[in-house]
This record gives structure tokens, sequence and C-alpha cells, in this order.
């Protein structure tokens, strides 16, 4: 009876996941109940394997102290800032929600086969999201201010969900001999690239360009890379011009800190994030978005109002239109009521301190030292080609950091998704090579 209860927990706790992935794809910013009893089931799941087997079910991983111990610098900075309960509302409702998912995920899934039907149905769910995506492009239902947005209310969050599962797609697309779902992947990745071309994010461009490059070493299939490459490359002459162009200030260097026609608001954005750090290097100001957005306000407009002292210098006699013109070019803006800091880890800084964000950089070492070492043992053809994908997906994700915020919803949420896939092959496997040993030596000695 208890092996019966197990199976069905170990059954429904793989189908909240799945449910969970859909809703977060198609309603990242709503259905917030269904979300919530997605995470109780698999909680509960959880519980009752705990209450069947008389013990406590905890697999542990390399990363469970960097977690507890970023969750704590959080704790700390929340209660140490002016604004206590916004802080403490971001870590229990979002940071509590990406660990538990985790933890849930290393301790209620347990086969490779469970994997596999997860990694299936989000590839499914992305394609879904991506037609809609397609479709909602070319009938204005799902597009804002000229780039696609699909289901997500911008269009950096739709490039960065691609440039999750972009990658592991097409590592799966090199492992897979079947012909039907090798079309299938190669159809999927054509939606996602063409997705996120559409979007116009320089940053996922240039992430999926590097996360490409390392499944091609990695795979040492280069020329296939190259291939890729090229006919996403050929896809800009197809489009519209405005996309060549867009592509082509990635090369424009001299106009990063010049001008604000390519990082927009960035600069100053990152500016007034140090002048935060300096003024809170310990403990931070907290993590809440709500808290940055008030800061930002105050240290954003003190820069903007020391550059306009600068800018105000005696300008030489010029005709009436080109004056008009220079005072419109050296205009200083108010800034803008951002969230975050466009940097994750000028953000994290921010938020919970110096402490906070070395706890943040160990975390993400101990994942890829993980990755490293388990790439030495990983046999099986599949695993190691999932290992390479989700290894890509974390690069192109942490491209992303240097010029964007990842650390949040929805974003988030997909992300620890991948790493604890990454931690159930990493758990499964070692135990798996020590039985085939056992078994090998076995049979050694009956010979």
């Amino acid at each position: 009876m208890n092996k019966h209860i197990v199976t069905y927990t170990d059954q429904i706790s793989e189908y909240a996941f799945i449910a969970y992935f859909f809703i977060h794809s198609f309603f990242p910013f709503g259905a917030e109940i269904i979300k919530l009893l997605c995470l109780l089931t698999m909680i509960g799941c959880w519980v009752t394997r705990i209450k069947i087997e008389k013990k406590v079910l905890f697999n542990r991983t390399a990363i469970d102290i960097p977690i507890l111990s970023y969750l704590l610098c959080s704790m700390i900075a929340s209660f140490h800032s002016v604004h206590i309960k916004s802080n403490l509302e971001t870590v229990l409702h979002e940071y509590f929600q990406y660990f538990i998912i985790f933890f849930c995920m290393v301790n209620t899934i347990h086969s490779t086969e469970q994997v596999k039907r997860i990694v299936k149905a989000m590839l499914i769910t992305c394609a879904l999201v991506c037609a809609y995506g397609l479709y909602g492009y070319y009938t204005g239902l799902a597009i804002n201010a000229g780039r696609l947005v699909a289901t997500f209310e911008y269009h950096s969050k739709m490039a960065r969900y691609i440039s999750l599962l972009l990658p592991i797609t097409v590592c799966l697309l090199f492992w897979y001999k079947n012909i039907l779902i090798r079309l299938s992947l190669a159809l999927l990745a054509s939606m996602c690239s063409f997705s996120l071309i559409l979007t116009m994010n320089r940053t996922s461009w240039m992430a999926i360009l590097v996360s490409m490059f390392f499944i091609g070493f990695a795979f040492k299939k280069k020329l296939l890379m190259l291939i890729f490459v090229g006919v996403c490359s050929i896809c800009f002459f197809f489009l519209p011009s405005k996309f060549f162009a867009h592509a082509k200030t990635i090369t424009q260097i001299n106009k990063y800190f010049t001008t604000e026609e390519i990082l927009g608001e960035r600069v100053l954005c990152w500016k007034a994030s140090i002048s935060m750090i300096r003024d809170h290097p310990l403990l931070g100001i907290g993590p809440s978005s709500r808290v940055f957005r008030n800061a930002y306000q105050q240290y954003g407009q003190k820069i903007r109002d020391a550059e306009k002292q600068t800018k105000n210098e005696p300008i030489p006699t010029q005709p009436k239109k080109k004056k008009k013109k220079a005072k419109e070019k050296n205009k200083i803006k108010m800034p803008d009521r951002l969230s975050n800091a466009h940097n994750d880890f000028l953000n994290i800084c921010v938020g919970t301190g110096v402490m906070g964000l070395l706890t943040f950089l160990w975390m993400f070492t101990t994942i890829f030292y993980a990755i490293t070492k388990a790439w030495r043992y990983l046999n099986v053809e599949y695993e190691k080609a999932l290992l390479i994908g989700i290894t890509a997906s974390l690069i192109s994700i942490l491209s992303h950091s240097f010029t964007d915020c990842v650390w949040g919803k929805p974003d988030t949420v997909f992300l620890w998704y991948i790493i604890g896939i990454l931690f159930v092959l990493i758990r499964n496997r070692p135990n798996h090579n020590q039985t085939s040993s056992l078994q090998k030596q076995s049979q050694y000695n009956g010979l």
C-alpha cells in the first residue's frame, strides 16, 4: 500500500512541476492562486513521503549551505533596512519560492524518465509560447513598442525565457536520432530564434551567440554552430531594416558610455547603484524592488543635477536651428522609476550588501564546479547532452546579468527549474555508477 502511495506522490509531484511551469509561462504575473496550489502540492508530496517512510528525506546538494547563507544575508538586510515590511515580502514571497522549487525538485523527482518528461513539457510549453508570440506579433496582440512580448509584459523577459530554453533545445537536437523528434526540435529552435530576433533584445542576441559557441565546442561540432549563427544572421536581411540597424549598434562600442542611444538609462542606473553601495556597503538597502525604485529616484536625481551643472557651460554662438537641436540633445531627463540596477551583481550588492553578493557568487561558483565534476562520470548520452544544454543555458542567463537583472519574477523561477533538474542528474549518476561498478565486480569475482 505504501509503495502505491509513494508512486502516486512521485507522479503528482511531477505533474505539479509541469503545471507550475506552464502557468508561469502563460500567466507570469497572474493566476497566483493556481501557482500557490501547485507549490503546495509539491511540498505536500514531499511531506507525504516523509510521513510514509518515517524519516527525514533531504537529499543534500553542494549548494545547500550557499542557499541558506544567501537567505540569511537577505533576512538580515531586510531587518536592517528602514522598509522592513517591503523587504521581507520580497524574501518570503520570492526568494523562498525559488529555493522551495529547487529543494522540492531534488527531493521528489527521482528518475531520469521523470526528468525527460519534465524537460519535454517545458520545451512544448516554450513552443506554444513562441507560437502565440509569433501570431500575436503580426496581429498586434503580443507586441509592445514594436517588440515581441508574447505572454510576458516586457520584451526582455520573453528574450530571457527563450535564452534559457533554446540551448537545451539545440543540445537535444544533436542527441536524438529519431527523425520526427529531430524535425520537431529543429522547428522549435527556428521558432525560438525568430522570436528572439523579434524581441530586439541585443543582450539576448549576444548571450545566445556565446552559448551556441560553447555548445559547438562541447559537442565538437563547430561547423554546425557556424551554420546556426549564419542562418540567424541571414534572417536579419529578410526583416525590416530596423532589425539590422538595431543589431549594428552592438559594434558601436564608442557610443556605449558617451550617449544613451545604446545602453539607455543603464549608465545612470549603474552610477546611482554604485553610490548606494558606497553609502550602504555591508548590508545594503534591502532586496525589495520597491525600495530600490525609491532610492534610485533620489540618487539618480543627484547625479542628473551634477551632470546638468557640468553641461550648463557657455555654448558658442550657433544658428538658431542648430542651437535648438543642440539643446534638445543635451537636455537632462528626469530619471525613470526603475526597479532594479540593470546588472544582477550591482542589484544584489545594493540590496544585500557585499556579504550578500559574496554568497550569491559562492552559490553560482559551486553550481559550475558541480557541473565540471558531473561531466567526468556522466556516461548516459541523454544526460550528458542535457548537462551541456543546462550549462549553456546558465552561461546565457549569466551573460544577461551584466546589462540586465535576471534575479526576479518570473525569470528566476525558470532558472531554478533548470538548476533543480541539473542537481537531480548529479544526484542520480553517482549511485548508478556505484551500482554498476559493484555489478561488474561481482561478475568478475563470479568468473
